[in-house]
């Protein structure tokens, strides 16, 4: 167990054993899932991605336990406490924490330490949960997060939203210990009663660490002000870091558009960039990234909410191309990857963003296996009948590898997903997951299982 986990769990125990007094004001809540699979020769893509890393193609059944204590400091400010873990089969370790954080909120700052999921639940629809750079992909990054807890307010109808975060990337990679920066600025204009419009820009970047090719990464206070404004860095950093930016830096662009049609229906459009570099900042890699387009129902149980995205990642900027500017090279943005952290933008060894985009393990050369020229086109429905609530996902997706070591002819797949729930009151929920992967080249993938989750309060 890492020093950053234990010093989160003394944090916990010590908090509550201060204010568990007498009529103190604490809310408790805890609940366990259990899941067993069964596949033809292993799951379905959707079954296990984007399921926060607990699941794995080779899974055959989990358990999941998670607790939560809410101390409500005054009636605008509280303090909450959350544990969680996972056991399966498939993964290794089998048993690892999911979840351990320390929270807290009042009227203006959220402040986070330990691991939190960066998504939830509530865009579970979507290819990335809405968000390109963190899909729930993979296990909650520990660290430290401030957030604004409420749209700070600059006009009548105008208000942003902002974030700040240090995550530290603790798994075995090719670069040991190294660290992420990450923020985040939106800004929210309510156009009238009808509509809405969210616009902004999330910044990654990876620094640090210690590479077995390059040694030890600048790590100093005038290196993150470097990494902070995206600057090149000194003669300690290598010959790309010096002429380009210091660490490998990641981004995007985002815009949403909200309108209320009727008091039954309403839209939600949306496109999120990706970007590596500044020909990506410039949008010379458009149209790359996510278009999305939900609409939701009020009126109709049987399809409450229906989903549809495109995705493409095979722009790029172009071809590699040499250009006259101090030996830098535009195009092949080359997403998720970078030449100093060769493990890419991936945690345990599962892509953080974009699923579709795969980094794997290093081949025989020693070149680590890359796919993240891809398109796909993803349909998502949600509703319930008789008394189960239902999810439904089918994606058909090209993979064309990477403009390096390209896929020819292109592999394409189609990932297709049924998941049923049946909610009661007094005895939890049980579950019910079915999907099948279809390849003209290779087998077809079959699984399902079966599911159960009890919470109490």
């Amino acid at each position: 167990m890492k020093k950053p986990q234990i010093f989160v769990i003394f944090l916990c125990i010590l908090s509550l054993k201060i204010f568990s007094q007498e009529n103190a004001p604490i809310t408790y809540e805890g609940g366990v899932e259990g899941f067993g699979y069964v596949s033809s020769e292993e799951l379905p893509f959707w079954t296990y991605t984007n399921r926060y890393g607990r699941l794995s193609q080779e899974t055959n059944g989990l358990v999941y336990a998670f607790a939560k204590a809410d101390y409500e400091i005054t009636p605008n400010s509280s303090l909450s406490f959350f544990a969680s873990g996972v056991a399966r089969d498939g993964i290794d370790p089998n048993i690892q924490r999911a979840e351990l954080y320390a929270m807290f909120k009042n009227k203006w700052i959220n402040i986070t330490l330990g691991s939190k999921d960066f998504t939830d639940d509530t865009n579970e629809l979507s290819s990335i949960r809405r968000n390109i750079l963190f899909s729930s992909n993979t296990r909650a990054l520990p660290g430290l997060l401030i957030q604004n807890a409420a749209p700070i307010k600059i006009v009548k109808n105008l208000s942003f939203d902002a974030a700040i975060a240090h995550y530290s990337l603790n798994d075995d990679r090719f670069v040991e210990n190294a660290r992420v920066h990450y923020k985040n600025l939106f800004f929210n204009w309510d156009i009238n009663s009808q509509s809405s419009l969210r616009i902004g820009l999330q910044h990654v970047a990876q620094w640090a660490g210690s590479s077995p090719l390059r040694g030890e990464q600048p790590d100093g206070f005038s290196d993150f002000v470097k990494i902070f404004f995206g600057r090149g860095g000194g003669e300690e950093a290598s010959f790309s870091d010096q002429v380009n930016v210091l660490g490998n830096h990641m981004g995007s662009y985002s815009i949403n558009y909200k309108r209320k049609l009727s008091n039954a229906l309403d839209i939600d459009v949306y496109y999120q960039t990706l970007f590596e570099d500044r020909s990506g900042i410039e949008l010379n890699n458009f149209p790359d990234g996510v278009w999305g387009l939900q609409i939701n129902r009020n009126d109709s149980k049987l399809m409450k909410g229906v989903l549809y995205e495109y995705i493409q990642t095979v722009s790029q900027s172009g071809r590699p191309r040499a250009v006259q500017n101090d030996g830098q090279q535009s195009g092949g943005d080359n997403y998720f990857i970078n030449g100093t952290y060769l493990s890419g933008w991936t945690y345990e060894g599962r892509t953080i963003g974009l699923p579709f985009i795969t980094i794997n393990s290093l081949d025989e050369d020693g070149d680590f296996i890359i796919n993240n020229r891809t398109k796909a086109h993803h349909l998502g429905v949600l509703g319930s009948f008789w008394k189960l609530d239902y999810t439904l996902k089918l994606t058909y997706v090209e993979n064309l590898g990477s403009y390096r070591d390209p896929i020819t002819p292109k592999d394409t797949f189609v990932y297709s997903y049924f998941q049923a729930k049946l909610p009661t009151q007094k005895y939890g929920t049980f579950s019910l997951e079915i999907g099948a992967d279809f390849n003209e080249d290779r087998d077809t993938f079959f699984g399902g299982g079966l599911g159960y989750r009890y919470t109490f309060h």
